[in-house]
């Protein structure tokens, strides 16, 4: 009997082995985080998207930059075992998404280094050594009896003649430690500063310490006046430091200080301050859909009221109103996608302190959102911290 199949004609199916299906898996999963987060931060136009994937961007960006490598090369893998036209589509869609993360990459080193200070691509894989970093843990009395916490940065040298950063945390008032950004504070310590770190009390729904929480940090300051030089700082150089709502608590003590509405305090030398909260209301009205909520949440904490309840209140906390004669030269780095504090309001803050001729410097961070500085070497950090040092010792 003659068989209308031949055994040659016959395709025998093949089982892949589960260690190419386990690949293939790792594959698409990297495949979907590197898109996402690299291609996602390009696409502006779709706003939810943009936010989250740039919130992951530089914070994760090493972790971005080993997957892409690894996705290059399981490409090539498959490629290698099967030249089919979808391992082909595969190889081509790779290497555009490295190519992409590459051209951001250039990108943000390019436009950062044509602003202010330079940053660099090696950077990015150093590990720090703060061994020769030193902590004095303290703490300073309030009005009220309370003694928070603070500690003192420094390096046991010969140097007594230091410039002082009195660096208040962020955190939206409602949360956040000195410890935040340890790294940018030991990193401005070996750059021949004294960092001091203060805590302060924080808000919830129920407490509101819009009235108090300067005040109270004032009573840190007068702890720097009384004690620093003991760690080679001199308060003739005395800087300001913040980040987020740190950064708006450090403009307006800063602001306050040198204007003459809290007196009897070290005139402060200058300021820096990174993605600083240069107007609460702005920051409370912010219609981000991805931050939104949270921003109206920790105004209020802060605030007791909308600003349309209290409208003073906002004003009276406002950088802005205090700008004068007096002003000390403002530092400020921002993120150009910062999606919670907005940077409208930030433009137009460094717009009113070059009107009164202040002398101000706006640094913005290509494809950075807020908080885009965790590491401290990565490109937003070296901005800020590289920025800072050459700006605090003009």
């Amino acid at each position: 009997m003659v068989s209308h199949f031949p055994f040659e004609s016959v395709k025998i199916m093949k089982k892949k082995p589960f260690f190419i299906k386990l690949l293939r898996v790792i594959y698409w999963i990297i495949f979907a985080f590197c898109a996402f987060s690299g291609v996602g931060t390009l696409l502006y136009f779709i706003p939810l998207l943009s936010d989250v994937a740039s919130n992951i961007f530089l914070p994760a960006y090493l972790y971005i930059l080993c997957a892409s490598v690894l996705l290059l090369f399981l490409a090539i893998f498959f490629f290698g075992r099967d030249k089919s036209r979808r391992n082909i589509i595969h190889l081509i869609a790779c290497v555009l998404i490295v190519a992409n993360f590459a051209g951001m990459s250039i990108w943000i080193v390019y436009n950062v280094n044509q602003q202010g200070e330079h940053i660099s691509f090696a950077k990015i894989f150093t590990v720090n050594d703060f061994s020769n970093v030193r902590e004095e843990v303290a703490s300073y009395q309030d009005k009220s009896g309370k003694e928070p916490a603070l500690s003192v940065f420094y390096m046991n040298d010969t140097d007594n003649k230091k410039p002082v950063i009195f660096y208040t945390h962020g955190g939206g008032w409602v949360t956040g430690t000195r410890y935040d950004r340890l790294d940018t504070t030991k990193t401005l310590v070996q750059n021949g500063f004294v960092v001091v770190c203060p805590e302060y009390d924080l808000c919830d729904e129920q407490t509101h310490l819009y009235a108090t929480c300067e005040k109270q940090l004032l009573e840190a300051v007068k702890w720097c006046e009384k004690n620093v030089s003991k760690f080679g700082g001199d308060m003739r150089r005395f800087c300001m430091v913040g980040d987020s709502a740190g950064g708006n608590l450090a403009l307006e003590l800063a602001y306050k200080i040198n204007g003459g509405v809290y007196q009897g305090y070290a005139r402060v030398k200058a300021v820096s301050v990174i993605y600083p909260v240069t107007s609460i209301r702005a920051f409370y009205e912010n219609d981000n859909l991805l931050t939104s909520a949270t921003g109206k949440k920790m105004a209020l904490s802060y605030m007791g009221a909308t600003p349309q309840e209290e409208p003073k209140r906002y004003e009276s906390l406002n950088p802005q109103k205090y700008i004068g004669k007096n002003t000390p030269p403002t530092l400020i780095v921002t993120g150009k996608m910062d999606s919670s504090v907005p940077n409208d309001a930030t433009y137009e803050f460094a717009k009113d302190l070059v009107d009164a001729k202040v002398q101000t410097q706006v640094i913005e961070v290509p494809f950075a959102n807020h908080v885009g500085d965790r590491q401290a070497t990565n490109f937003m950090g070296q901005t800020y911290i590289n920025n800072t040092v050459a700006w605090f010792k003009q």
